[in-house]
């Protein structure tokens, strides 16, 4: 049996294309494996599993410190005031460049140039305009931001 054919191989889609009905497991590979990568697309798959465990994360660490000290102050992020706080932090800083990268591959799958994702700073309606572009279903004209094929010279 080669690599290729071993059978957790079977479901795996080429890493420049984007993979529409990623399990979790296949999404944070995926996720870790085109750290810095802002060209091609992502499938919603792929980004909601990713927005999940960023979300989730505060909550868990959260839940830990809680049943292992007994203190249930809020776990945030902003601050090194606290472990858990610092902790948090240093995953948010650990992941900023992959989550942008996700969410431009996203914004592609959309058909929509990933400078679209700085839509966030704009105040209230941002957030709005932000959340339809992420669900909105994958354009096949999105297609124009993958990678192009390699040319053989001969």
């Amino acid at each position: 049996m080669t690599i290729a054919s071993a059978p957790n191989d079977r479901d795996r889609r080429p890493i420049d294309q984007p993979y529409y009905r990623a399990s979790f497991v296949e999404a944070m590979r995926r996720f870790v494996v085109k750290y810095a990568t802002f060209s091609g697309r992502a499938g919603r798959a792929e980004y909601w599993w990713v927005a999940l465990v960023q979300f989730a994360l505060p909550f868990a660490i959260q839940g830990v410190t809680g049943v292992l000290t007994g203190d249930w102050s809020e776990v945030d992020g902003q601050s090194f005031s606290t472990a858990p706080n610092a902790i948090l932090l240093a995953i948010y800083l650990a992941t900023a460049v992959p989550t942008l990268a996700i969410t431009w591959r996203r914004l592609h799958d959309a058909n929509r140039s990933g400078l679209w994702a700085f839509i966030l700073f704009v105040p209230f309606v941002g957030w709005l305009v932000f959340l339809i572009f992420v669900l909105t279903p994958p354009r096949p004209e999105g297609a124009r931001f993958d990678a192009e094929p390699a040319v053989a010279t001969g």
